[in-house]
């Protein structure tokens, strides 16, 4: 039987231990953690998913096609912006579209187009709902032999499924990369990193694909480097200058500012400080938030009216950057255009109420609701003396002796109960549609959490009797489903060794059927905690 260490390294560090794999960790778990840091990837270029220039051009080439269904069918116009300037579509014929000439012209256009975009987002975008019940859990990804053949361009319905195809494609191979993956303990700092620069794609239509590319393209690349490359990379990204507005927000001593009447929009600025780096209390006052936002007017992204070239792309525009030095928590950053933000951000990400900040989460993520303040210590000052690299902070975070406890405080939430499900059970082959379906009857969909917080990380969030119903009647489907595997009682003893009570034992033992007894085993509270 494996020890309470390989335990603690595959549940407590990782996202749950699959068939076998203790007595793999057993020799040595800390160096089998630490080794997920140094000698694997975790991006997911192999999977060929949607990247962001992509994403933009799917929803722009569905902007156009529902103003020319609106044109064609004589009905008034939903979406009265004029017809967007630039080349569309991957696979079109490349075409100019409207006659925008001058500089003023082509803005018009990019703010009616942004005015049309800020009407949908009074209309929620159509939730996407997975119709295949249940009880098709294991069944693979049909695969169909019948040839496809060109039905002309598709219409604004059928871009709008494409949309959602892409963030249920994203979904289900980082849920199926995290079942299979042998590095589990990476996937869990992704997933920590990506909550806490929360995006969520309910926000409007544009956001459904672009949400997605955020945690791939800005997230992934940066889990063991420095913080303010991840912090950088991930404040430049159009997922989060689109979720959090900042594509739109205008000087008001701008070039666009003054032409149009446009102004400030805080929301990336207050959520950069308030949450990202400092923390609420970290020193900040309401005119550094107004001071920051205006330092980061002109952070955008390109877009089919200006910037065609760099579409999906980070944009730094100088007719929107509100110009002028700015004083932010007592330092004055002068107008250098794009580095005037970059500089700022540096010293937030340096600022001592960051590094505890970042420490207060990753001990609460990790160790439980309420950690030892030693611990928190230690990785704060890991992460100052280190210049914020997340490499060391992780691996301070494995050698913490307060991780090695014996103790497995945390309550799974739903995301991290459903890939501990698959981990143990093996299940890889499930269609995006079933994955989606899960997590939203799990009540955590991905890229969902609803607020730029992130989803909630304590017990009293995840312990709701509506959560628990979820997740027995979920453990039942995946008890009937199980196959050629291993008594209960046996297989709960390999996946959680010497965690599983004489109590769980006994009731996994005296189940009346193997299917009973799999479920049984997911209810568990050594499996339910972490």
């Amino acid at each position: 039987m494996a020890d309470i260490d390989a335990l603690t390294a595959a549940h407590r560090f990782g996202m749950g231990a699959r068939l076998g794999e203790l007595d793999t960790i057993a020799p040595d778990p800390a160096n089998w953690l630490n080794a997920q840091l140094t000698d694997v990837s975790s991006t997911l270029e192999q999977f060929n998913l949607i990247d962001s220039t992509a994403a933009l051009t799917l929803f722009f080439d569905y902007l156009e096609t529902k103003r020319q269904e609106d044109r064609d069918s004589d009905a008034p116009v939903a979406m009265d912006a004029p017809v967007l300037a630039g080349t569309m579509g991957a696979g079109k014929n490349k075409r100019t579209i409207g006659g925008a000439k001058n500089k003023r012209a082509r803005y018009t256009a990019f703010f009616d187009t942004v005015s049309t975009i800020k009407r949908q987002e009074q209309m929620q975008p159509p939730k996407r709902r997975a119709s295949t019940p249940i009880n098709t859990i294991s069944s693979p990804k049909a695969q169909s032999d019948e040839p496809i053949f060109y039905q002309g361009p598709p219409t604004s319905d059928e871009l709008i499924e494409q949309m959602y195809e892409s963030l249920t494609d994203d979904i289900a191979v980082r849920t199926q990369f995290a079942t299979t993956t042998p590095a589990s303990f990476r996937e869990r700092l992704v997933r920590f990193w990506s909550d806490h620069f929360s995006i969520d794609f309910n926000k409007n239509l544009i956001t459904v694909p672009t949400a997605l590319t955020m945690e791939r393209e800005a997230i992934r690349p940066h889990v063991t480097g420095k913080f303010y490359d991840m912090l950088v990379a991930v404040e430049s990204h159009q997922g989060m200058l689109l979720y959090l507005d900042n594509w739109t927000s205008f000087g008001p001593n701008s070039w666009a500012g003054l032409q149009f009447g446009l102004g400030l929009n805080e929301n990336l600025a207050r959520e950069t400080l308030e949450l990202h780096t400092l923390g609420v209390g970290g020193g900040y006052s309401q005119d550094d938030i107004i001071e920051y936002a205006k330092a980061i007017t002109g952070w955008t992204i390109g877009n089919p009216n200006v910037n065609q070239d760099q579409l999906g792309q980070f944009v730094f525009d100088p007719l929107f950057h509100e110009p002028g030095t700015r004083t932010i928590m007592g330092k004055s950053y002068p107008d250098t255009g794009i580095t005037q933000a970059l500089t700022a951000l540096q010293d937030f990400a340096r600022h001592p109420s960051t590094a505890n900040h970042i420490a207060r989460k990753l001990a609460a993520h990790f160790h439980s609701d309420t950690p030892p303040q030693s611990l928190i210590d230690r990785l704060s000052q890991v992460f100052t003396d280190t210049d914020g690299d997340l490499l060391q902070v992780s691996l301070a975070l494995v050698a913490a002796p307060e991780m090695w406890d014996n103790q497995f405080l945390k309550l799974r939430n739903s995301e991290e109960f459903l890939i501990a499900a698959y981990r143990a059970f093996n299940f890889a082959t499930l269609t995006p549609e079933v994955y989606f379906y899960l997590f939203e009857v799990m009540a955590q969909i991905p890229f969902s959490a609803g607020s730029p917080a992130g989803w909630p990380d304590d017990e009293a969030s995840w312990a709701s009797s509506s959560v628990i119903a979820a997740r027995l009647n979920l453990a039942v489907q995946i008890g009937q489903n199980i196959e050629n595997a291993p008594l209960p009682p046996d297989y709960a003893t390999d996946i959680l060794g010497p965690i599983l009570s004489t109590n769980s034992f006994d009731i996994l033992a005296g189940a009346f059927t193997k299917a009973q007894g799999y479920a049984l085993m997911l209810m568990t509270p050594e499996l339910q905690r972490r």
